[in-house]
């Protein structure tokens, strides 16, 4: 295929950038200075996290929904529930099956018509966990609080571009300059060989890869980013190219940096292709992503580059821990609610249910499987309204996130319970979907307030906690835990213990 200049230049920039943050690389280099912070990390086991973030706001409140059919009734029906207009067919949806009451509300609670995978692995496996109504804060914030006492919330509130930054960086009181993934790998990456990135994203430049001293890796969703070189049949251009870039010759401290990175990022390229190359794996493990999409496809990519690490594949001797960010877009959902969600949760069940049964299905030894280093879970902008408006529904804030892995406690409800006062039943996980407009999370006393109310569910677990949940299993230490996440002294735990 013939490569044009244009391409050429953005082909290398997009490379170079590859194996660096723009932040780190170009912008506020005083981050560099924690480089030289000292680790104590020496793991001796492999493990990874795996961000998926659905972009636009996912409205987890038709993602989980009552079951029990008194909890149905009052949250669709036409007469008095809370979003008629968004009722789903209770015949369809796949019951879960609670058996600990972990909501402690005494409803059973169901997943999407669109979701049986999830659903199969939350009943059967136990491996997949729901976390109760997470969102952004700065510390625990009551209804009374909210209208009148003026508390520490996060700025921007129901702000898409914020509230995403916001939720990848935390704490959200903070102007974002770093995301808790990188954070979290700028304290174990001297665990780990130099050659193979620590952290990568799939889709492009997130904060949430974003960290202090530690590069993040960007690369396509099936493949390392690689430079192609404009039909040149002399061979010349790729010669003088190669001398532009040979490490330690050039005069100016930015273009020595910029030829290291490029070349760091043209050698991982080079290893990442060989492991995703490799054979080894089952013949059947790519038919587990059918039907997932793109999103299937980068998890798909990410299960091989697990393989890679677990394995000791060729470049990838010695690495310990990794840090993945994939994305899938779409759901902002402020019309077409119901239809759009018959693709997006099929597609988002599908990935997360493959991503865990091909990982599953490759024994490492000891009785257990690659599924068993690897957490998935979900983050997004925010959670939605729970009344619906044309169709859809409009920004909120508190939402429903999901868990999944080897290592998790599933087949339970996790959160820090129904608010933070005293008014609140501390024992209940779930906010209530039967009569919202009464309990002490809710923005608004009046579900159909016209000014700032309209169903926003004040988050009762913050993105922090969920965080640092995830983090423990990481391997960090609280004291490491405790730096990352400075809001969390302000919490009352910060463990939910759902893995």
């Amino acid at each position: 295929m013939r490569i044009d200049r244009r391409k050429f230049i953005r082909q290398t920039l997009a490379a170079a950038l590859g194996g660096a943050s723009v932040y780190s690389a170009l912008g506020n280099l005083q981050l560099l200075q924690a480089a030289t912070r000292a680790s104590n990390y020496a793991f001796t086991d492999y493990k990874a996290l795996v961000c998926i973030f659905l972009y636009g706001g996912n409205d987890s409140f038709n993602m989980v929904v009552p079951y029990t059919q008194s909890a149905f009734d009052g949250f669709y029906s036409p007469a008095t529930g809370v979003r008629p207009g968004l009722a789903l067919d209770r015949t369809q949806l796949h019951p879960l099956a609670d058996g600990s009451n972990s909501s402690a509300d005494g409803i059973q609670y169901a997943l999407h018509p669109s979701m049986p995978e999830l659903a199969a692995l939350f009943n059967n496996s136990a491996k997949a966990a729901i976390i109760a109504n997470v969102g952004t804060l700065v510390g625990p914030v009551t209804q009374n609080q909210y209208q009148f006492n003026n508390p520490s919330v996060p700025e921007q509130l129901f702000s898409h571009s914020d509230q995403s930054a916001y939720w990848q960086s935390s704490p959200p009181s903070n102007t974002p300059t770093s995301g808790w993934g990188g954070r979290i790998c700028d304290m174990v990456a001297a665990a780990n060989p130099a050659a193979i990135p620590i952290m990568t994203s799939l889709s492009g430049q997130d904060i949430f890869i974003r960290g202090e001293s530690v590069n993040g890796y960007i690369m396509n969703s099936n493949g390392a980013l690689t430079v192609d070189y404009p039909n040149d049949s002399s061979g010349g251009l790729k010669a003088a190219f190669d001398a532009l870039r040979v490490s330690g010759t050039q005069q100016h401290v930015l273009e020595r940096t910029y030829a290291n990175t490029l070349n760091h990022s043209i050698g991982a390229a080079d290893i990442i292709g060989a492991a995703l190359g490799a054979s080894g794996l089952p013949a059947d493990f790519g038919s587990h992503f059918t039907g997932g999409g793109d999103l299937g496809t980068q998890l798909q990519t990410v299960a091989r580059l697990i393989w890679a690490a677990q394995t000791n594949q060729p470049g990838y001797s010695g690495l310990t821990r990794q840090v993945f960010f994939v994305n899938a877009g779409g759901y902002d959902t402020h019309s077409g609610e119901l239809g759009l969600h018959v693709d997006l949760f099929s597609q988002l069940s599908k990935s997360m249910a493959g991503f865990y049964n091909a990982l599953n299905s490759v024994s490492i030894g000891g009785g257990k499987t690659l599924a068993s280093v690897a957490t998935t879970f979900t983050a997004s902008d925010f959670g939605r309204t729970m009344t619906s408006n044309a169709g859809g529904s409009d920004h909120g804030w508190g939402s429903h996130h999901l868990v999944l892995g080897g290592a998790v406690n599933g087949g339970k409800f996790y959160g820090n319970g129904c608010g933070f006062s005293a008014q609140s039943n501390f024992g209940q996980v779930m906010p209530s979907m039967v009569n919202p407009t009464s309990d002490v999370y809710q923005v608004s006393p009046n579900l159909n307030d016209s000014g700032d109310g309209i169903g926003r569910i004040i988050p009762t677990t913050s993105v922090d906690q969920y965080a640092a949940t995830l983090a423990q299993w990481f391997g960090l230490s609280a004291t490491d835990i405790a730096t990352i996440f400075p809001n969390l002294s302000l919490l009352p735990t910060s463990n939910l213990l759902f893995v």
